[in-house]
């Protein structure tokens, strides 16, 4: 049982100092690197007289120090942020704006506007694998330790400040074409966060606490969720333009939090990986220079010995100017990175690697290899079914209006199940991920079979219920069932991603065209993202599939007393029956 053993001794530190790391992180980039130097900074004294198994480069998943639940807690908070801003955007925000849309613009039906800006947000979602590929591939710039992951994610943050403050000024003013684009700007902002936020699981968190970490990811979902809607029912007191304002400052502190606490390990993670591709570099450099060498080198050393009697001053007048030259050369070029940090960053970032992405490269960004990945693939088709699936709560305003006869307010009956729902993932999401770890080591099926049968007894039921303590009930056990699988369901993607001593066994993540080349391999922020692109294309398929079922199999004539008319919006229980059993 993981619990209580440690891969690592508590008095053995296993990050240097922040300006030893600083040195040997620039270091890299020299031509001279003493090797043994490096390889025992970055690694515990107990490691450094045994490391030849793995050349001290990768420390697997299952050898990182455990983590304190506040760290976990800490590095994952952006998953509060990610779940404040999206729920309450979509159940409050832009159904409110799109109804100030329809009174400025008539001829824009409310439903329709909010469909666009729905349609907007999936396609932002599409930014995932691209941004996840480069952030696999990220060699930051010479001195600046910047990390893997988080360079991304404070990227991501930046923009979707942008865009936030952009939807404020715009909804004020009543511009609802700058709106959309600003609303465009965020969504790829907050995509972004939350992948990089996602990929920081399998980077620094150890294996036996992934169910751990996957059950807090989850509950700040829920609670950000919750924070939202709490705060614009009370504190705000429904202003939707206060809205926008709370997004940015939650989103602004998140981030500062996360990249506090995940900076260090982010950084180490940096460093390991441009060592590997430095060493595998230096590798076809030296074989390189033992074919030249033969040729001139003796010829040198006759020369060498011939001026045996040292330097004349002509000789060293002219070394000197070279070394003022040298030194004036590296004044300047300090002055211009201290003045163009900021642009030497981002065209690392962004410049330089979509310049060298080709056709090839942009389509293995949103492909899996199913022969490498197999274990992956199916996980991230299981996660597409399961959201086509439950994506049929999109109607559950139409099941009470219809079936419960939830004439008055079914609106507010929605909020209140949907709250209902979500306070009872929030209990159980956490103590699953603690039992799938301590208690199972790490085993999820079970988990999955569980929730995925008690998901199916309770859709089997709805179609049953006709009361709304009924309707209670049931979504309490829904919310419960989804928070459980949710929860193993992240927890089953980060196990089979790819291990990092897969990778470098595997001889095309040495193919490198130079020490800052493109790995021709998978990566895990490129996986994870396909991941996340899986539950938006479940999600549009659902409706897409269930509409039209419902209109077929449910339409039904309506008495109104008078006359007999087609109510297309009201459906019978054989609609929601044929709905349910298809998805």
């Amino acid at each position: 049982m993981p619990t209580t053993a440690t891969p690592y001794s508590e008095h053995l530190p296993l990050v240097p100092s922040a300006s030893e790391a600083s040195l040997n992180y620039a270091s890299l980039y020299d031509d001279e690197v003493d090797e043994e130097r490096l390889g025992n900074v970055m690694r515990p004294a107990s490691e450094a007289h045994n490391h030849g198994s793995n050349g001290g480069d990768v420390i697997s998943n299952t050898d990182k120090e455990t983590m304190t639940l506040w760290n976990i807690v800490a590095i994952l908070s952006t998953a509060f942020s990610y779940g404040c801003v999206l729920t309450t955007l979509f159940l409050i925000t832009l159904p409110i704006e799109c109804e100030r849309l329809n009174v400025d613009h008539p001829n824009i039906p409310k439903s329709v506007a909010l469909g666009i800006f729905v349609a907007i947000a999936g396609l932002t979602q599409l930014i995932s694998p691209l941004v996840g590929r480069l952030s696999d591939t990220y060699v930051p710039p010479k001195p600046h330790d910047l990390g893997q992951r988080l360079p991304y994610l404070v990227l991501g943050a930046v923009m979707t400040c942008i865009g936030l403050i952009g939807q404020l000024f715009s909804s004020y003013t009543g511009f609802w074409l700058r709106y959309s684009f600003a609303f465009f700007l965020h969504m790829i902002g907050l995509n972004t966060v939350y992948s990089m936020m996602i990929a920081l699981i399998p980077d620094q968190v150890p294996a036996h606490q992934t169910g751990v970490a996957n059950g807090v990811l989850a509950l700040q979902l829920v609670t950000g969720s919750l924070f939202g809607f709490g705060l614009f029912h009370s504190f705000l007191s429904q202003n939707i333009q206060s809205m926008y304002m709370l997004y940015t400052c939650i989103v602004i502190i998140t981030t500062i939090v996360t990249c506090t606490h995940a900076h260090e390990q982010d950084a180490e993670v940096a460093f390991r990986r441009i060592r590997r591709k430095q060493k595998s570099f230096r590798r076809r450099q030296t074989t390189r220079q033992h074919r030249t060498k033969s040729t001139g080198t003796q010829d040198r050393s006759e020369r060498d010995d011939s001026n045996n009697g040292g330097m004349d001053d002509e000789q060293w007048h002219e070394q000197a100017s070279r070394m003022v030259q040298t030194a004036a050369k590296k004044v300047a070029r300090t002055a211009k990175d201290i003045v163009l940090t900021p642009t030497l960053i981002l065209k690392t970032m962004l410049v330089d690697p979509i310049r060298k992405i080709d056709r090839r490269t942009l389509l293995r960004s949103y492909s899996i290899d199913t022969t490498k990945h197999h274990d992956f693939f199916v996980v991230t088709i299981s996660r597409l079914f399961y959201y086509c699936g439950m994506s049929v709560q999109t109607f559950f305003l139409y099941y009470l209006h219809d079936i419960i006869n939830i004439r008055t307010h079914p609106e507010a009956a929605v909020a209140t199940l949907s709250i209902l729902g979500q306070c009872s993932g929030a209990i159980f999401c956490y103590p699953v991920g603690l039992l799938s770890d301590r208690w199972l080591d790490g085993r999820r099926k079970p988990f999955v079979y569980f929730s995925c049968a008690l998901l199916l007894s309770v859709m089997i039921a709805l179609i049953f219920a006709r009361t709304w303590e009924q309707m209670v009930i049931l979504s309490f056990i829904l919310g419960g069932a989804n928070g459980v699988y949710l929860t193993m369901d992240t927890s089953l993607a980060v196990d089979t991603l790819p291990k990092d001593s897969e990778s470098d066994d595997d001889p095309a993540s040495e193919d490198f065209s130079s020490v800052g080349g493109e790995e021709d391999t998978d990566g895990n922020a490129q996986l994870l993202g396909l991941w996340g692109v899986a539950a938006f294309l479940g999600s549009a398929l659902g409706p897409m599939i269930g509409g039209p079922l419902l209109y077929a199999f449910g339409s039904m004539e309506v008495e109104d007393g008078t006359t007999t008319k087609i109510a297309a919006e009201e459906y019978s229980i054989r609609g929601y029956a044929v709905r349910k059993r298809i998805l």
